[in-house]
This record gives structure tokens, sequence and C-alpha cells, in this order.
């Protein structure tokens, strides 16, 4: 297939990038430094276009001819809502219209399990039931502008699939975590890894919440959910992309002491979360795609490559 990905030499991006060249497929990425990744520039069937997500008329030229369009970029830079809006929501929409305009066959869309925040970030709702389990039919309720542009975008493509013949699927990843997928690309941006392998290299007290965490998920493993979903006839999908199992960062913590033989003091904070928190359901991913994924040896894999930089190797 022809393929136009978008933010193809971000972390996730890039992990999805490699997985559709190991398919054969010929990849356009949209970036806004075609040379952030260095190494891409030497692959077959890969072009990268430098540009920005919020150029229309670049959106317009670059999916003519394209069999799908897979957009991965993320543009949520402001935090008033108008702003993401904007900034995020807008290019997202415009890019399913100039697709379906253009005939694409299918367009797969990055969202976040950040469309029901409101869960797990803290917030307050006196009308919201206490749940344990999140499904793909689960009310959206975002906290934040970044949940509420992930679930509008979703709202829009999903309208849009009843307009033309492209396929729309949905895919909502969790705390995506790896090492660089090729040299000189990046990891995830969330810190926690690295800091703890910080503490524990330096002895210091580690402090965690007893019972936080989540499924995490490798982004190698995600990268497949898109390429399965890819190959499938499913529309209108809405696909939970995480492990099965949930794992604590009390777990990974107690892991980075001992893996470095650190003296640190693993203090735990109890604040009276509930034992394997929200749980997101991955039943689809498994059903559909025959996909089920155990986070553990790579999450070991990725300490040791955070203990490795912290310690000044490469």
């Amino acid at each position: 297939m022809n393929i136009l990905l978008t933010g193809g030499t971000g972390f996730i991006g890039s992990y999805i990038t490699m997985e559709l060249l190991s398919y054969g497929h010929h990849v356009t990425i949209l970036a806004r430094n075609k040379n952030k990744v260095g190494w891409f520039n030497n692959l077959k069937r890969l072009e990268i276009v430098e540009g920005d997500i919020t150029d229309q008329n670049l959106l317009t030229d670059l999916v003519i001819g394209k069999d799908a369009c897979i957009h991965a970029a993320l543009n949520y830079t402001r935090k008033t809502g108008w702003k993401v809006l904007r900034d995020d929501t807008l290019p997202a929409v415009y890019l399913s219209d100039e697709s379906a305009a253009a005939g694409v066959k299918h367009f797969i869309y990055t969202s976040s399990t950040a469309v029901n925040d409101s869960l797990y970030s803290g917030v307050s709702d006196e009308h919201q039931e206490s749940q344990e389990l999140v499904t793909a039919h689960t009310k959206q309720r975002p906290a934040t502008m970044y949940g509420a542009t992930k679930a509008a975008s979703e709202n829009y493509l999903i309208a849009q699939s009843y307009r033309f013949p492209m396929r729309v699927t949905i895919i909502r990843p969790g705390y995506t975590f790896g090492n660089p997928v090729v040299p000189g690309a990046s990891t995830e941006t969330d810190e926690r890894f690295f800091a703890l392998a910080r503490s524990a290299l330096e002895n210091r007290p580690i402090t965690v919440i007893k019972n936080d965490g989540t499924q995490f998920i490798w982004a190698g493993d995600l990268a497949k959910v898109f390429t399965s979903a890819l190959n499938a006839d499913f529309n209108r999908k809405t696909y939970f992309a995480l492990s099965r199992g949930f794992v604590s960062w009390q777990t990974i913590a107690e892991e980075a002491i001992r893996l470095c033989n650190s003296k640190s003091d693993l203090i735990i904070e109890d604040k009276g979360w509930r034992e394997h928190g929200l749980i997101w359901d991955v039943s689809d991913i498994k059903k559909d795609f025959g996909l089920e994924f155990d986070p553990w040896n790579k999450i070991r894999e990725h300490l040791e490559y955070c203990l490795r930089i912290r310690r000044g190797g490469s």
C-alpha cells in the first residue's frame, strides 16, 4: 500500500514507520523536521516530507494517491481550548476530509485513553459512577484539553465514515514506553522511567503510590496494532491498545533497585487506591487481531536502557 503517516519521526510514529516498512508498504511521512531521525533517510520505500500539520494545502497534496492515512501526529502545544481546537482538532478533521475526498480507503486515528481521563485523573464528578473496566463503548469523559481534542477528533472521524466509503479505525494507546526504535530516534516523553533509574543509581529514596500503575504497552507492540488494523476490513471500530496485565510503579521501582544493586529505600504511600486500578478492555485486539501483550520483559529491557543512559552510556 501507499500510506501517509503523520508524525512518523516521533516516538510512537517511528515504531509505526518501521513496522509498515517491514510489511513492504510504501510510506510517506509528514514531519516538522525531516532530519529528526537521520537513520530514516537511508531507507527504501520511505519518503519524508517536511511540513506542518496545520498546512492545509500540503495536506491536500499529500493524500493524493494514498491507499491509507495513519494520523499519529500530535500538535497539542497550547492550554486554551480554542488553540487546541485550532492546532490539533482542526488538522485532524481537515486531513480526514481531504483523505475521503481523494479516495483514501482507510483512515487510522491515534487517539488515547485520555478520552476518559476524568476516570483516572482524580477529578470529582458527582454524577459519575465508579468504574473498574473501561470499554470502547464507555462514554467519553475528558477532563483535559488533550483528552478533549482526542475525543472530538474521534467523533468527527466516525461521522465522516458515514458520508464517504472511507473506513475509519480509532486506536487508543495508554502509557507507551520503549527504547529508540533506531539510532537517533526518540523515546517516550514521560520521565518516570529515567527518574527511577537516576534515583536507584544514586541510592536515593524512591517514593511511589501504592497501586499506582497501568497496562503499559511497549511501542513495538503498539505498532503491531496499527498494521493489524490496516490489514483488517472492520469499520468504525475503536481499540484500546494496551497490554493485558496491570503493572504497578512499585514493581518497576523494585526491579530498578534490583538491576543496579541499589541501596535506595522504597517508600510506599498509601492513598487508598484500589488494587489493579482502572482496567482497560483489550479483548477486541485479541478477538479481531489475535494480539495479546505482556509488557514485563520489555519493561525490564527499558529499565536497563535507562540505567545505561544515566550511567553515561549509549
